[in-house]
């Protein structure tokens, strides 16, 4: 097993890259191994290609799935905390208000702080009218 660097002429077989962790092929007449200075190949035997590919992929497979579970444990564990910071019975019964969007971004703290119902039913009232008028210009 002999090493070389990315960019170097080499004999024809089976080359792993040491950086990108992936195995290379050159024609048997030779070529150019791809990438620069910093790219480290290891000539590696057919026999040992043939083991490794395998065992490689199947280390990829059962470690995917894992790799999912060590991203939401995580998630998950900042979720229950924020939760807990909130309190049960802000869980269990949330404050709503009809026709206020939860879709954007709310200022901390109570949702009732920081809406004025009086202020939206005038403004809803004023849209109404202006609607009405409109429709009455059209006829």
């Amino acid at each position: 097993m002999t090493r070389h660097c990315g960019g170097e002429m080499v004999s024809g077989g089976v080359y792993w890259n040491k950086n990108a962790g992936e195995f290379v092929s050159v024609p048997a007449d030779g070529g150019r191994l791809d990438g620069c200075e910093s790219d480290k190949y290891i000539r590696t035997p057919l026999p040992l290609v043939l083991i490794l590919g395998p065992l490689i992929g199947a280390a990829f497979a059962f470690f995917l799935p894992l790799s999912g579970v060590l991203v939401l444990a995580p998630f998950l564990a900042s979720k229950l905390r924020s939760a807990v910071a909130l309190g049960a019975a802000r869980m269990a019964a949330p404050h709503l208000q009809p026709g206020v969007s939860y879709l954007e971004p709310a200022p901390h703290g109570d949702v009732a702080e920081h809406t004025d119902v009086a202020t939206d039913d005038a403004k809803l009232i004023r849209l109404a009218e202006a609607i009405a008028e409109k429709r009455m210009r059209e006829r």
